[in-house]
């Protein structure tokens, strides 16, 4: 007869699996990945991790879940108590490159990875457990409305994200050549995006 496992217990055992998949994830892709192998890697039976989800799509989807949930922490916590938009902006930056730096498969996860169908995710949220968009589209705002910055704040917004994400994915790729690194490049970055937008020049 199988023991009863306590609440915590497997609230341990999910987080446990869901890290190893996250690994498996971010190196071999969705795809590659088998629930038999997920459990050969944490020593138990292969029907073991249907005790604690449904399948492979449920495991992506809180392991991605996760991830968001600990960038948009991240992201809120650079911009708690920076009240200077410019400030702001400068530390959502460091930010958004920081936490690709530290977890590298985890970003893979939630922007490079073709979530499966079968996952039941919302692809118009790229954001599905927690607003890691908020911050920046609100600093825009803010920036804009005191006359900081030159343009519609969405398609600023936009335009940073997209600045800031190439740096990170070519840098996790192993993709920046021409003899410039990633430390090479982040501030000569973020000076071009804010002068790019700021309403006068001198003000970065």
């Amino acid at each position: 007869m199988p023991r009863t496992l306590t609440a915590e217990q497997v609230q341990d055992f999910r987080h446990e699996l869901c890290d190893v998949a996250a690994q498996r994830f971010a190196r071999d892709g969705y795809d590659a990945v088998t629930m038999r192998e997920l459990a050969a890697d944490l020593g138990v039976s292969p029907m073991t991790p249907y005790r604690y989800f449904e399948g492979k799509a449920d495991i992506y989807k809180e392991v991605r879940t996760q991830a968001f949930a600990r960038f948009a922490a991240r992201v809120a916590d650079a911009a708690a108590g920076v009240s200077d938009p410019l400030h702001r902006l400068r530390a959502l930056f460091h930010a958004y490159l920081g936490f690709a730096l530290d977890e590298p498969g985890a970003y893979r996860i939630m922007f490079e990875l073709e979530p499966p169908k079968d996952a039941d995710l919302d692809h118009e949220a790229p954001e599905p457990s927690g607003d890691a968009w908020s911050p920046l589209l609100q600093t825009l705002e803010e920036a804009a409305k005191a006359g900081l910055v030159e343009g519609d704040p969405l398609t600023l917004a936009n335009l940073c994200w997209v600045h800031v994400h190439g740096l990170a994915s070519l840098h996790i790729a192993g993709r920046l050549r021409f003899d410039r690194c990633f430390d090479d490049l982040v501030e000569p970055l973020f000076h071009t995006q804010l002068h790019g937008i700021l309403s006068r020049p001198d003000q970065g």
